[in-house]
């Protein structure tokens, strides 16, 4: 990139965009930098970048995304499950996958962490957004995985952002569910499939 004339700019922040007759002709950073492409690789989590783009008119569409809840157990439960109590071999921690296929949704496990740890992973302020993870030894007493849903673009309001409003929105009664300290809710599953607290 850089021997064609490519170059980085670390540790700055695209505040605004360069339009002209509604086609984008390049971003303003600490300065302007003019392209006839732009390519943007950014997450969900940068709301404010979308909501820009939204407001100078730049062609938006809804699209299909997932939404759920960490899972934890113990680890020595889903070796078991997965590897049952005789075995001479010495085996990793063991991992899943589940899934459930519904007539209109799915419901499915992602980024499952063997011997790992449920962990915070906010960007904002006053919300809640967990993840997962393990140590390279896989070796902690429990694992953890997502547990997820569709979320389809016909479950939403009209405007290509209501996906990015109700994330926001779960993400905030997240936080105030779990106390508004930053701490996330916890439930246990039992709990949760008798629906009580």
């Amino acid at each position: 990139i850089i021997s064609l004339g490519g170059e980085f700019h670390f540790n700055e922040k695209i505040n605004d965009f360069i339009i002209e007759d509604s086609k984008i002709k390049g971003v303003v950073g600490n300065k302007e930098y003019y392209s006839d492409t732009v390519i943007l690789a950014i997450g969900h989590s940068a709301r404010d970048t979308f909501y820009k783009l939204y407001e100078y008119g730049l062609l938006m569409e809804k699209k299909n995304f997932s939404v759920g809840v960490r899972i934890e157990h113990k680890q020595k439960m889903i070796n078991k499950s997965q590897y049952g109590t005789v075995t001479k071999l010495k085996l990793p921690p063991a991992e899943y996958k589940v899934v459930y296929h519904g007539e209109n949704r799915s419901c499915y496990s992602f980024c499952m962490c063997p011997g790992g740890y449920v962990m915070a992973s906010s960007s904002e302020e006053n919300s809640i957004v967990t993840n997962g993870m393990s140590e390279y030894k896989r070796d902690g007493e429990n694992a953890n995985s997502a547990l997820l849903v569709n979320v389809l673009t016909t479950d939403l309001g009209s405007s290509p952002l209501s996906g990015i409003d109700f994330q926001e929105k779960l993400e905030k009664d997240a936080f105030v569910l779990g106390g508004a300290n930053y701490n996330a809710p916890i439930q246990r599953v039992e709990d949760f499939l008798k629906n009580r607290k």
